[in-house]
């Protein structure tokens, strides 16, 4: 489960909005003085909108929006701060119909950077848990987690030597994704090209093997 449901009415935002002003004080450093797990908090309030990050004009407020950006950016260049398992936090976060691709885009990064510092575990660990992918979610789920990781020099190799140990109902599940086999999902090999197209062959040889 996502930490929050998506705030859905503009009434609702408003709402969000007078209680935090009420109860938090955000300045420009206090990204500083979470702990990790309130980062991840804050992380997942920002795209949900329980963290409100304009005012009632559509400004920006309180300093959520430069937070959120020093949190997402130590996120991706410190990976070390998380354990393999802290994947799952970020899978729950994945939602298909978030109104800001960006903040999906940001969470893959979140994933592809935790792999590349745990290596292979971290891939073993992503492809374990691809069923817990959160039915709001399976698109980025299950195909673009799979893009971020197959485009980059670093986590490819991890992925090929996961897939290499996966037992055949993961593999199972790798081989629906890719020939576009799950419903409402597009295979990422449609419109793949180039040096992605390969890779993504190469894999589909793998997990055939």
């Amino acid at each position: 489960m996502m930490a929050y449901k998506p705030v859905e009415s503009h009434e609702e935002y408003l709402k969000i909005l007078e209680h935090y002003r009420e109860t938090k004080e955000i300045t420009k450093d206090t990204w500083q003085s979470m702990s990790l797990e309130e980062k991840i908090d804050f992380f997942d309030g920002i795209h949900t909108g329980h963290v409100p990050m304009f005012d009632e004009n559509g400004d920006d407020t309180l300093w959520t929006v430069w937070n959120y950006e020093e949190i997402c950016n130590e996120f991706i260049q410190c990976p070390e701060m998380f354990s393999v398992t802290d994947i799952s936090k970020f899978i729950d976060m994945l939602d298909d119909d978030c109104d800001q691709s960006s903040f999906m885009d940001d969470t893959l990064k979140v994933i592809r950077s935790i792999i590349r510092f745990h290596g292979k575990d971290g891939a073993i660990y992503l492809l374990s848990h691809l069923s817990d992918i959160p039915e709001q979610g399976k698109e980025y789920g299950l195909c673009d987690s799979l893009r971020y990781l197959v485009v980059d020099d670093i986590t490819f190799p991890y992925l090929k030597e996961a897939i290499a140990v996966a037992d055949d109902s993961i593999r199972n599940m790798l081989s629906r994704i890719l020939h576009g086999e799950i419903s409402g999902l597009t295979s990422p090999l449609k419109f793949a090209k180039g040096i992605e197209r390969e890779r993504f062959c190469e894999l589909e040889t793998l997990i055939s093997s």
